[in-house]
């Protein structure tokens, strides 16, 4: 089996904008979703809440400002103080879209600092380099959590600027998982940054081998720790940091040739390098994207070989996710089922235009959407998709 990707498609982040969206078949605007993640309970009765809802609710541009400033003070004090319980209550318990979002932006900027609000003149930031690993031909395998020669991976980064101006900085070795980052306490990141001792990266995450169990294609998650030594003046490396189209293919095949076996098709896919806990969220974010694109791709060639074009259908299900059902209306047997999961933190528009935008590149003619809720739809059975979109 050989996994086929352009250096476009599998390096490039598309973001459309949702007020252009059109079918794919006309120029007649889609309906858009209804968000099926339910409102939470309030926020957590801590400090962090009302900084959040007041950042949320704000029309005015000048309104956002303060208030994000004021939310990263909150999260500030409390990192702190070392409360990482508060900021663990607030992230768990952020309302969907928004809110989430603000959260997320705002605990990095406390964490990592600004310019000028340190008088050390020295900071150690933090960020996780998220990278996607699509697998398939052989199982069961195991791809070692271990890069052999983190050496080589820096080294790569660093010719190609791919942290911008910055050339101090280091990565762990270790492949973690989605979980382990996002255990890791913010309190611990906090310190990180202030004790300039870039080389503790190294102890944050354990390494997680890809357990390969199916020879179809697989999307698997990791993270790469790293951490910056940088003045406080300067900006933050990822104002400037290099595009990922600039190294990724060379990276990709860096990581191929270290960690590959005979038999095994593996395609490293890595992601630009951001703050710790927006990297959780990008990362998350592109998983669920390439698994959707390795879904419909197969699962629109299996219908044209066996029956012709087939028809879409995509749905928001209450228990939130966004269910795409791909059909062909010749043979009602013949369907296959992808749920898209949500966190709380996704842009639901972002997610819609992904789905839509795939489906318009497949040429998937007759797309319906529905306006209401509905339950998820029972499980089908995988087919041995082998099409990667490309």
């Amino acid at each position: 089996m050989i996994v086929q990707v352009s250096a476009r498609s599998a390096f490039t982040t598309r973001t459309p904008a949702r007020d252009n969206a059109v079918f794919p078949c006309g120029l007649v605007p889609m309906p858009t979703l209804p968000d099926p993640r339910p409102l939470r309970a309030p926020l957590p009765d801590c400090r962090l809440a009302a900084p959040i809802l007041a950042h949320t609710d704000s029309a005015a541009s000048a309104d956002r400002t303060r208030t994000m400033a004021m939310l990263v003070q909150t999260c500030r004090e409390l990192l702190a103080q070392g409360d990482a319980e508060a900021i663990r209550s607030a992230l768990d318990g952020a309302w969907p879209e928004a809110s989430a979002r603000t959260l997320v932006e705002a605990l990095d900027q406390a964490i990592n600092a600004t310019r000028h609000d340190d008088e050390s003149g020295l900071l150690a930031r933090v960020f996780l380099l998220p990278i996607l690993f699509v697998s398939g031909g052989k199982a069961p395998a195991r791809v070692s959590g271990v890069v052999p020669d983190i050496g080589a991976v820096t080294g790569l980064l660093k010719d190609a600027g791919a942290l911008g101006p910055v050339e101090t900085f280091g990565l762990s070795n270790a492949l973690g998982t989605f979980e382990a980052a996002r255990a890791v306490s913010p309190v611990r990141l906090f310190e990180l940054v202030r004790n300039l001792d870039p080389a503790t990266t190294t102890e944050l995450l354990a390494p997680a081998d890809l357990e390969i169990d199916s020879a179809d294609e697989e999307v698997h998650l990791r993270y790469l720790a790293g951490a910056s030594l940088t003045p406080t003046d300067m900006p933050m490396f990822l104002e400037r940091a290099g595009q990922v189209g600039r190294w990724g293919m060379s990276l990709s095949h860096l990581l191929a040739r270290q960690l590959g076996e005979e038999g095994l098709s593996l395609l490293p896919l890595p992601r630009a390098p951001r703050p710790w806990f927006t990297a959780l969220e990008e990362g998350r974010f592109a998983r669920e994207e390439l698994a959707f694109n390795l879904f419909a791709t197969g699962a629109i060639r299996r219908i044209r070989t066996q029956t012709g074009d087939p028809e879409a259908e995509i749905a928001a299900c209450d228990d939130g996710t966004i269910s795409v059902e791909l059909t062909s209306p010749f043979d009602p047997m013949l369907r296959h089922s992808h749920a898209w999961k949500l966190s709380a933190a996704d842009d639901l528009g972002r997610v819609e235009l992904s789905i839509r935008d795939l489906l318009r590149d497949c040429r998937v003619e007759k797309v319906t959407i529905q306006p209401d809720l509905h339950p998820p739809a029972p499980p089908v059975l995988p087919g041995e998709f082998t099409l990667l979109r490309h």
